[in-house]
């Protein structure tokens, strides 16, 4: 999918006797987005947009060896090997290789006059440096290249910024309350991208108590002939995995989860080990040892270090232990450690998505992070269909229309308070705005637990029916293949599912659901189930399950 950004200006710092005032460029296509405000507690807003910035560029993809220098070694040993016919080419090669000489040495001197009217921030190593690795990428990673602006949302009671990874496996999003902003003006509410530039980043880094940071967003009205200069455009070959999975993200963030409080200081000697050693052997997993009434336990494999928290018990009803792995991507946290008061976790399960926030004054900062970082939030895009699994898709367009013209007046609203201004059921309004959020019309806030408008494009994202299991999955209920059986319950506070579903074989299926909908607990007897559990996503007779109980309307016992 190939979209275009247009700016009127790349975004920039500008230095005042007031502050440094920070001029986002917002996108030129979006409907009009508006806010000029003083941010307070300024240094930590400022380590916080460094933090998502970091998450822009992350990438942990394993690679593949860069075999180009051997290649070239290959090559001069056949030149050598060559027989009479390059002889003369040959006897040529010493007064080229001394021309060769002299044009690198008239080079190396243009290149030193040149860096030295530039004057780079950071010295002409830097330069250097930035050049070399800019111009291998652009030869052997093109992709590295491309980077989508992040998000920003501009809300009556806050402001957030979004960003994903380019690996397809980190989701981070700042958010700054409205009663940290000193506003002038009249702020015009809505969503759009900014142009986030290396440049911009480093002008956080200058943000001080005695110079805070203003924030500008806004479209500027520049055209071709001011002396601005012509209008900045990007053009990005989306992948659509890359919106997938920033989508899901949203619906992850609704599962049942077991939340585990740790102090600033814990994370801190986490990352600190991940700093100092490389791991070498597996396993690579950062294990939870969660005990009720007792502090939380992290080891990490496969040194077996074991890092205590000092302050904060574990506070669930039973005890557990969870493994996550891709940990590294937790560095994107480093810098916002020494102003944080804690960390809030929140485990979805062993292998599967995990969610981090960190209190840094009283900007938050949450990290999502996929199963682990070669498993990108694409290939388990199918967490919206647990989250309120709902009716197939296509049989509720006019519910979900309404809905999204109630988030949009409202800007945010819980399932409780959609119910009560529709008089539909929970578990109904909870489908809609999961609706909105596989759209990209919405996204989940969990510390009010409410939905929230927030067009991820200023375009209508085209259904993705690449989803062989939801297919199936569809065809399973419309045969009349889930065949409900005794022990399933329907109460005010949630559902119990039994179900045979006559598939390829047949497979018993145990699903509990709470009052809006959402999965509690799944298990089926499948061998896919067995195999992956839920880190792959629900398989097609857990899907087929939820699908058939919405369908419905209620539980047959």
């Amino acid at each position: 999918m190939e979209i275009t950004q247009t700016y009127a200006r790349p975004s920039r710092a500008v230095s005042g006797s007031d502050g440094l005032r920070m001029e986002l460029s917002a996108e030129q296509s979006r409907p009009p987005v508006f806010l000029e405000a003083l941010v307070g507690q300024s240094r930590d807003y400022a380590r916080a947009m460094l933090a998502l910035h970091r998450v822009v560029g992350m990438d942990l993809r394993k690679r593949d060896r860069d075999h180009s220098a051997y290649q070239e070694w290959v090559q001069e040993r056949y030149l050598e090997e060559l027989g009479a016919m390059q002889a003369s080419r040959l006897a040529a090669r010493p007064g080229l290789l001394e021309r060769t000489a002299l044009l690198t040495r008239e080079i190396s001197q243009v290149q030193q006059r040149v860096q030295e009217l530039e004057r780079p921030l950071y010295g002409p190593t830097w330069a250097r440096a930035e050049r070399r690795y800019y111009g291998w990428a652009w030869i052997h990673d093109r992709a590295a290249w491309w980077v989508l602006d992040p998000v920003v949302s501009v809300h009556p009671d806050a402001v957030f910024f979004e960003a994903f990874s380019r690996d397809e496996s980190t989701y981070a999003r700042v958010t700054v309350p409205r009663a940290q902003l000193t506003v002038l003006g009249s702020p015009t509410c809505g969503t759009t991208n900014i142009d986030f530039s290396l440049a911009l980043a480093r002008e956080f880094e200058r943000v001080r108590d005695y110079r805070p940071a203003w924030l500008q967003v806004g479209a500027e009205s520049v055209t071709l002939a001011t002396s601005q200069g012509e209008a900045v455009e990007k053009k990005i070959d989306l992948p659509p995995t890359w919106v997938r999975g920033f989508l899901q993200v949203q619906s992850a963030g609704t599962l049942p989860h077991t939340p585990v409080r740790l102090s600033a200081s814990t994370l801190a000697d986490v990352l600190d080990v991940l700093a100092r050693r490389k791991e070498r052997v597996s396993p690579r997993s950062l294990r939870f040892h969660l005990v009720p009434g007792e502090r939380p336990r992290l080891t990490l494999e496969p040194w077996d270090i074991t890092i205590h928290e000092p302050a904060h018990r574990f506070e669930g009803d039973a005890p557990v232990e969870i493994r996550i792995w891709g940990r590294r991507r937790l560095l994107a946290l480093e810098a916002l450690l020494p102003q944080a008061q804690e960390v809030e976790v929140r485990l979805l399960g062993t292998g599967l998505p995990s969610f981090w926030r960190v209190h840094a004054g009283a900007h938050t900062f949450d990290l999502g992070l996929s199963g682990w970082s070669g498993n990108d939030w694409a290939r388990a895009a199918r967490f919206h269909l647990l989250t309120a699994p709902g009716k197939p898709a296509g049989q509720a367009p006019m519910r979900n229309q309404e809905a999204a013209t109630l988030l949009e007046s409202r800007f945010h609203l819980s399932t409780a308070e959609l119910a009560a201004l529709t008089g539909w059921k929970q578990s109904e309004a909870a489908a809609a705005l999961q609706s909105l959020c596989a759209a990209g019309q919405a996204m989940y806030d969990p510390t009010p637990n409410c939905y929230r408008w927030r067009p991820l494009f200023g375009f209508a994202l085209p259904e993705d029916e690449a989803d062989q299991q939801a297919g199936y999955a569809a065809s399973l209920v419309r045969t009349g293949r889930v065949v409900w059986e005794t022990g399933s319950e329907v109460t005010p506070s949630g559902s119990w599912l039994r179900a045979r579903v006559l598939g390829l074989s047949e497979c018993r299926v145990r699903l509990e659901l709470n009052a809006d909908g959402g999965c509690r607990t799944a298990e089926c007897s499948c061998a896919e189930f067995r195999r992956n559990r839920l880190r792959l996503g629900p398989c097609a007779h857990l899907l087929a399950v939820g699908m058939a109980a919405a369908s419905l309307g209620e539980t047959h016992a």
